[in-house]
């Protein structure tokens, strides 16, 4: 579910609740670069876009 940004999504499920990270790579006018992520749940953003990168905390590799 990417709203126009190019992202990598992943599936977990906490206490039995399946929620959806999202995470991206922005890159600004400067040419710096950092990480963003955010939560669905059932396909609704419960956590908006947020500085840094969540994915290894699940143990996710980027592809």
């Amino acid at each position: 579910m990417p709203d126009g940004h190019n992202c990598i999504e992943h599936l977990t499920v906490i206490n039995d609740v399946e929620y959806t990270l999202q995470s991206r790579t922005i890159e600004l006018d400067n040419g710096e670069r950092h990480q963003e992520y955010r939560v669905l749940l059932n396909g609704n953003e419960i956590k908006s876009w947020t500085r840094g990168d969540i994915l290894p905390y699940f143990n996710v590799n980027r592809g």
